[in-house]
């Protein structure tokens, strides 16, 4: 097990290392572009490979975020009134009513991460729910300015409001509890890892787009 978890963490630095030079370079950044759907959906299929205790009721509460975060966007879309006035552009694939469906995904596999990061820890779960959602808006405020970049989608005005990150931090809330409501047990080895090289990712991304 600690072979396959260790081969996985440097695969996962290999992978998103590529992908930071395949998105900089010219001739090859519309491809690796059109592969951002299916790194999220690969990565939340790494990450749930590694969860340590399958119950019949882990698939229905991942399902349930999945779900309530495409249907938060899809309502933050619609009226502005979420996040604020934005629009998703073509970058997260398929749209259903102006809304990407991997976007559920993408907050499945955050949460999920970052829920697994403070699990293990004996900490009482009002400072592990705020803590990882500290960690969620940490994340959303390098997202941002690459996301824009990338065509993922764009700001009405082209400021990133606050509200935004307000409601990110209201909605892991919201989410993190349902996971410890739930009593999922996500002791998994590499959620740190999935967090931190998707933040090292951005991060470097960030850099560039702003040097460039």
């Amino acid at each position: 097990m600690n072979n396959k978890v260790t081969l996985t963490k440097a695969l996962l630095i290999l992978y998103f290392s590529v992908g930071v030079i395949g998105l900089i370079w010219p001739l090859t950044a519309p491809l690796f572009t059109r592969l951002i759907p299916l790194t999220l959906l690969g990565s939340l299929a790494v990450l749930l490979a590694f969860h340590q205790k399958w119950l019949p009721g882990h698939i229905r509460v991942f399902a349930l975020v999945a779900i309530l975060g495409y249907l938060v966007e899809l309502a933050g879309v619609a009226t502005g009134l979420v996040f604020g006035e934005y629009q998703y552009h073509e970058a997260l694939g398929f749209k259903l009513f102006g809304t990407p469906l991997i976007i559920g995904i993408n907050w499945l596999l955050l949460i999920y991460a970052v829920y697994g990061i403070f699990e293990k820890h004996l900490l009482h779960p009002a400072i592990k729910i705020f803590a990882g959602a500290t960690l969620m808006v940490a994340y959303d405020i390098i997202l941002e300015p690459v996301a824009v970049a990338l065509k993922m989608w764009s700001w009405g005005g082209g400021d990133i409001p606050l509200q935004n990150y307000l409601a990110w931090f209201v909605i892991s809330l919201v989410f993190l509890t349902i996971f410890h409501l739930a009593k999922i047990r996500a002791n998994n080895p590499i959620a740190r890892q999935m967090y931190l090289v998707q933040l090292a990712f951005f991060l470097l991304l960030n850099v560039y787009f702003r040097l460039a």
